[in-house]
């Protein structure tokens, strides 16, 4: 996964055997840019409305084998949308079709070409907060790695619904507390918000669309339509199942399965007890005749394969979210041996083939792509309660964190945020799942959740949207490590340097300042100045002081620092290259511009030879310099490299991307400062209607070029030109900065 800070050090993958002396000591969190600095700037109008074709987010259910369309619900669903509501919530007990309803209104506006189509899973607030970072990803809302937080992107997309949501539609599955998603619906605009949930409470968000169980035509027409046996004795077993869709559903994969008739598989249903078969997990009882017919379909899935995979993937998948999980993730438990007796390899093919027959079977469901797997809570707490039973929870456990850690360890440095975005979301799953059971008193799988938890904070921090939750996950496994390990083990240092990180970008500097300088001091004594750790700790509390203002503490570890690399990795690396900036950004946050130049005129000379002009690292650098020019008078010096970092993102990003408007805004302003007016004021007429399309009026970048315009028209006796009238400037001058070394 790229670094969340610029051009940090990269992290080296962790072990992924099953020693628990190192819980990836490996996974340091390395801070280049200054905290809060390159904050995603939201509210702009980038995102759906300037891509091609449907944003798609989320993972939208398929419609299943033997689906019974529910017209009259979908034409109230409709007749929502004519009122002019924003927030519908679908209401329903436990297995009535609510999210089968909601996808079906998803795939019906995006077969009808909406801009926006989103799902989100809403369980609890990461789970929504996650849903929503993956949509400003997906639609320009937020910069990747930038330190923003989860929840003002949230607030970014329910502020971009308002003001632009003509077609979108945001679907919230599973609401469980109407708190955890109020602050995100838009209160107002033309954007469709669908909400799913089982809780009364939630029904007053919105418009409520009642959905209940089969009527008897329906469960006949469904019966028959799965079976092929007619509506002949299907109302014994409707009526034996309570009308439940969800468990029709079963009912009748496990009849036209297994060539059944509708009484023997009535007889079965009767004759089973659920009390031999489960260990409950949880007090609420199962919906009438649920759990019996999982049972018969887990059996009847089982006898047919004699490989035994579908069982285990079912086994993992009930450790795992009830999101889903992406395929891939179930690719590689084949190739770990998780998947068949004795750890024998699975290929990607046969895990695909039992995937199919579970699909098939009702049991589990593909999102439209195909590329992640959705199964349905209440059936995998049938397979939790069975497992438990006979003893096999805590192995299944074990399985699935195995899985995720050798998983994990293929996505360090990964710049699939979605991916990185979903295994910390898996992690933070199976950790509620063991907690719930009896399975965290066995060491060997408390051993492998102590390395997931580490890379679950790492993957936190390095997204640049959750520094809440990594601190309570830091905060967590901190105290654990330092009770377990002792606090100067190598494993509680990095914990400790990780914990403080979040802090950082959480602007807790008084947190993150003692908590980095205890990891230094711990590992100057055990390591000594010059290792390449203590280097890092050194650094990120150089940072920390930096971004505190504390500069005269800050300039001399930058300066030690930058020694140190030059002496052990040589002038070139990219690490001394990254503390060449990094001490040139705080002689210039400091003031000391003069001693800035050298060292930004050094870094970049370094990065064009080895990355090239047209780098985003050597980009960064140029800007930096040309900027620095700037502030000491030798705007002759700036403009020649502010019109090559504007030609070169033209050319690489595109004329409308967020760095090639602040690249155009510079210019511009270099210009102004050289009296270049002639050309000075085209360009910000360029950048302020270019930053209204795509970032909207009180963007502050769209401000600022607006104003920077005024100032230029004023300057050049055009003042009745300027936007607002003579004097509608409000702060003027100043650059749209890049952030990073």
């Amino acid at each position: 996964m790229a670094a969340a800070s610029g051009q940090g050090e990269a992290p080296r993958p962790a072990d992924a055997g099953p020693d628990a002396g190192s819980a990836a000591p490996a996974l340091t969190v390395v801070q280049d840019g200054a905290a809060g600095a390159g904050a995603a700037q939201v509210g702009g109008r980038t995102a759906w409305g300037a891509a091609r074709g449907p944003v798609v987010v989320g993972a939208i259910p398929q419609q299943p084998p033997g689906f019974l369309p529910r017209p009259a619900l979908l034409k109230q669903l409709n007749r929502v949308d004519w009122s002019g509501s924003v927030v519908q919530v679908v209401t329903g007990t436990p297995g009535v079709g609510k999210t089968q309803l909601a996808a079906a209104y998803a795939r019906a506006k995006l077969a009808a070409g909406w801009r926006l189509v989103a799902w989100v899973d809403a369980e609890d607030a990461g789970c929504l907060l996650a849903g929503l970072a993956a949509v400003a990803d997906a639609s320009g809302l937020s910069d990747g790695g930038s330190r923003q937080d989860a929840a003002d992107v949230a607030q970014a997309v329910r502020r971009q619904l308002e003001a632009d949501g003509e077609r979108c539609l945001l679907v919230f599955d599973n609401v469980l507390a109407p708190d955890v998603v109020r602050p995100f619906l838009p209160a107002a605009g033309a954007a469709r918000v669908l909400i799913t949930t089982t809780q009364q409470s939630v029904a007053d968000l919105g418009t409520t669309v009642p959905v209940d169980v089969f009527s008897d035509q329906e469960a006949l027409a469904f019966l028959d339509g799965r079976t092929g046996l007619g509506e002949a004795g299907a109302a014994a077993v409707a009526a034996e199942l309570g009308h439940l869709p969800l468990a029709l559903t079963q009912a009748a994969a496990v009849i036209s399965g297994q060539r059944l008739a509708y009484d023997p598989y009535r007889e079965r249903l009767r004759t089973l007890s659920v009390t031999e078969y489960l260990a409950p997990e949880q007090d609420q009882p199962y919906p009438d005749g649920v759990a019996e017919a999982v049972l018969l379909s887990l059996d009847a899935v089982q006898t047919s394969d004699q490989t035994g995979v579908c069982a285990r993937v079912m086994a993992i998948m009930a450790a795992l979210s009830a999101a889903g999980a992406r395929r891939d993730l179930l690719h590689a438990a084949g190739r770990a041996g998780a998947l068949a007796d004795g750890g024998r390899r699975v290929a990607p093919a046969a895990v695909d083939q039992a995937l199919e027959q579970l699909v098939d079977r009702s049991l589990l469901t593909f999102n439209l792509d195909g590329q992640v797997v959705i199964p349905h809570r209440l059936i995998m707490r049938v397979v939790r309660e069975a497992l438990a039973r006979r003893g096999r929870l805590t192995v299944a456990y074990r399985a699935a964190a195995s899985v995720l850690l050798a998983h994990a360890d293929a996505l360090v440095r990964s710049r699939d945020r979605q991916a990185v975005r979903d295994i910390s979301q898996q992690v933070t799953a199976l950790l509620d799942h063991v907690a719930r059971s009896a399975a965290g008193a066995d060491e060997e799988l408390s051993a492998v959740l102590l390395r997931l938890r580490f890379f679950s904070l790492y993957c936190l921090i390095e997204l640049g949207d959750s520094a809440p939750r990594a601190i309570a996950v830091g905060e967590a496994l901190t105290a654990d490590l330092g009770r377990v390990l002792g606090p100067g083990h190598p494993d509680t240092l990095t914990a400790q340097n990780n914990l403080a990180a979040a802090y950082r970008d959480a602007g807790r500097f008084a947190e993150a300042i003692p908590l980095f300088e205890l990891t230094l001091a711990a590992r100057e004594r055990a390591l000594g100045p010059s290792h390449p750790d203590t280097l890092t700790s050194q650094h990120n509390l150089a940072a920390a002081y930096r971004d505190a203002g504390r500069f005269a503490e800050a300039i001399p570890l930058f300066q030690r620092t930058l020694a140190a690399r030059e002496q052990l990795l040589g002038p070139s690396h990219p690490s001394t290259l990254n503390s060449a900036g990094n001490l040139a950004n705080a002689y210039r946050d400091a003031g000391r511009i003069t001693e800035a130049i050298p060292l930004f005129q050094r870094t970049l000379m370094a990065r064009e030879r080895l990355l090239g002009p047209d780098h985003p690292g050597t980009l960064r650098s140029r800007n930096k310099l040309a900027s620095a020019y700037r502030r000491t008078g030798q705007v002759a010096k700036a403009i020649p490299l502010a019109e090559q970092t504007l030609a070169s993102r033209e050319r690489v990003l595109g004329a409308d991307d967020p760095k090639t408007l602040s690249a155009r805004h510079n210019l511009a302003e270099a210009y102004r400062e050289a009296g270049r007016l002639a050309e000075a004021i085209p360009l910000f007429e360029q950048t302020l209607a270019a930053c209204e399309r795509t970032l909207g009026a009180d963007d502050p970048r769209t401000q600022s070029a607006r104003n920077n315009l005024t100032l230029a028209l004023t300057e050049a006796g055009r003042a009745a030109e300027a936007v607002g009238g003579p004097g509608s400037a409000g702060q003027v001058g100043g650059d749209f900065q890049d952030d990073g070394p």
